[in-house]
């Protein structure tokens, strides 16, 4: 009897042990999904901020060189406006966390000229995808591309004016593309 009494009293102890290991598990597992998630979180957001430099870096050369209608894509067809090079930065930036703003500017004197600047700039306001932590600058990813004018052969066709800007997530009506 005293051999069977102690297999019990064991098998008892093991199964209140395995109700211990749940709720371990429980307290731990909400730790490590939190980071898990963190994780995600930030590589999206780092994936958005190199995409972005690389983004308006890529159409500011387009842009410098008069590119060709088959760079454009879904953006147009032939001939060079402002309008289709809006279009090209943002499918270049291509946000994943959010939306892409783009602001186009030819600050030198003389416009389109040889020599002078193109300034492509994107925003991307990153909502975290999965908004567990707080985000860098509000969640606002920033590029800025700057290039010299090499063809001024022919000009954008539409108005800068009209077609140069989306709305500053950021809020600060893009002072920072200067």
């Amino acid at each position: 009897m005293g051999a069977q009494h102690h297999a019990l009293r064991g098998r008892r102890a093991r199964t209140s042990e395995g109700g211990a290991a749940a709720v371990e598990f429980a307290l731990v597992s909400t730790v490590l999904f939190i980071f898990l998630f963190g994780i995600v979180q930030y590589g999206l957001y780092f994936n958005d901020s190199l995409n972005a430099r690389q983004g308006v870096r890529e159409a500011a050369r387009q842009g410098v060189v008069q590119m060709p209608a088959s760079s454009y894509g879904s953006c147009g067809s032939a001939g060079v406006t402002w309008a289709k090079l809006k279009c090209f930065t943002k499918a270049q930036v291509g946000g994943i966390t959010g939306s892409t703003y783009v602001h186009l500017v030819v600050p030198d004197t003389g416009g389109w000229k040889k020599g002078n600047r193109l300034i492509v700039c994107a925003a991307v306001k990153s909502d975290g995808l999965v908004g567990i932590l707080p985000m860098p600058n509000g969640g606002v990813i920033r590029g800025i591309g700057e290039l010299s004018i090499e063809q001024d052969s022919a000009p954008p066709t539409d108005v800068l004016a009209t077609a140069n800007s989306d709305s500053d997530p950021s809020g600060l009506g893009w002072s920072w593309c200067a």
